[in-house]
């Protein structure tokens, strides 16, 4: 479980590392490869079912487990919005 500090740490980190635009060498130090790709993946999900692609293409896309994308399809449900205002509908 995250504690509220840790998380502001990291939001506050994040607002810090791209004012001085240096977000990606940040991401780079921050990150390994696999947990780049493990996020950079929930993001591929995420704006495929908020473009209304089935479950199914986006599996086939993104080649993802349904596990994993039905738990983005949760959160884009039921949690605070963020996905949506990232790949807004034009």
């Amino acid at each position: 479980m995250v504690k509220n500090g840790d998380r502001q740490l990291l939001v506050d980190s994040l607002k810090a590392a791209d004012k001085g635009h240096g977000l990606g060498a940040f991401l780079d130090d921050l990150l390994t490869e696999q947990e780049m790709a493990d996020l950079a993946q929930r993001l591929r999900i995420a704006k495929g079912i908020i473009k209304d692609k089935t479950y199914l293409e986006v599996s086939d896309k993104v080649k993802a487990s349904t596990t994993t994308i039905t738990k983005i399809g949760q959160i884009i449900k039921y949690g605070r919005g963020a996905f949506e205002k990232l790949f807004a509908r034009p």
